[in-house]
């Protein structure tokens, strides 16, 4: 295994894609309209060739596949527990132009000039050495070749994260991850995304902000709500497992109050922005 990305290959391989899987229809509900406002910046026709970034339990992929019926679409990913969950679905779905591959885009071939368009949602964060992702992402598109991707912006305006960060360090000691390390929160800043896109040789780089309601756990009451938050994330999950049981319900209620006056009969109701980015070769 290259030691690049080694650490982000072995947690989404291992604790952090099972907990994806089984959390999978909770994150869809959350991440599906801010996927389609970046994928609705790609204004695909009928006979694409797309590749989907991240593509995780293959949501996106298989959307994007019905879309384009005369076209194909590769889903990518470095999980091996998600790419499996994709691979089942779509053979559910028995949609011919689709497939699944477990590659790193950092270093692994994506084939010079083979995609006329590239999307991800959420899954370009995480690369140890970004621009050697992206310049490897500019290879893989056609001459006018486009990309779209959404990312998050600041926890500070992203409070299901920022809440419950304050709410778990009352209690647990949490590592604080370095600035643009990889992460959901690297490309927080937006003239850090552009100088990235510009470093990997694209062009008419646009970056949007956007700001959309976020649902999360539709149909858990609260408590299970906070529960199921924290399960989310191994890191935070395996030090309360560690902790002693008054601890544990302590962090709990301390997640609850924190997302009280967020919930609704319907859910979790949060505030959320966003980062919606189009670039071209």
């Amino acid at each position: 295994m290259s030691e690049i990305n080694k650490n982000q290959k072995e947690f989404w391989s291992g604790k952090g894609g099972d907990i994806w899987v089984n959390q999978q229809e909770a994150m869809d509900s959350m991440l599906s309209p801010l996927g389609k406002a970046a994928l609705d910046k790609l204004n695909l026709d009928q006979k694409e060739n797309i590749l989907d970034i991240g593509c995780g339990c293959g949501q996106t992929t298989l959307e994007i596949a019905e879309m384009i019926p005369e076209g194909k679409i590769t889903g990518l990913d470095i999980s091996v527990p998600m790419l499996e969950r994709a691979k089942d679905t779509a053979m559910k779905k028995n949609l011919p132009n689709v497939s699944f591959e477990c590659k790193d885009v950092q270093t692994d071939d994506l084939g010079n000039s083979t995609f006329t368009k590239c999307f991800s949602r959420f899954g370009v964060m995480f690369f140890e050495d970004p621009v050697r992702a992206f310049k490897n992402i500019n290879s893989s598109l056609v001459d006018g070749g486009s990309l779209s991707f959404v990312c998050w912006q600041a926890p500070s305006l992203n409070p299901w994260q920022s809440l419950s960060v304050r709410a778990v360090k009352k209690y647990l000691d949490l590592p604080s991850p370095e600035p643009r390390s990889p992460g959901p929160f690297a490309f927080a800043e937006s003239e850090y995304i552009n100088s990235i896109l510009q470093e990997s040789n694209f062009e008419e780089i646009e970056i949007e902000s956007h700001e959309a309601e976020v649902k999360m756990f539709p149909g858990r009451d609260l408590l299970d709500s906070a529960k199921d938050y924290l399960s989310i994330n191994p890191v935070i999950e395996n030090m309360i497992k560690d902790s002693e049981e008054d601890q544990r319900n302590k962090i709990i209620n301390s997640v609850v109050e924190a997302f009280s006056p967020f919930y609704t009969p319907k859910g979790l109701r949060f505030p959320s922005a966003t980062w919606l980015v189009t670039a071209s070769k």
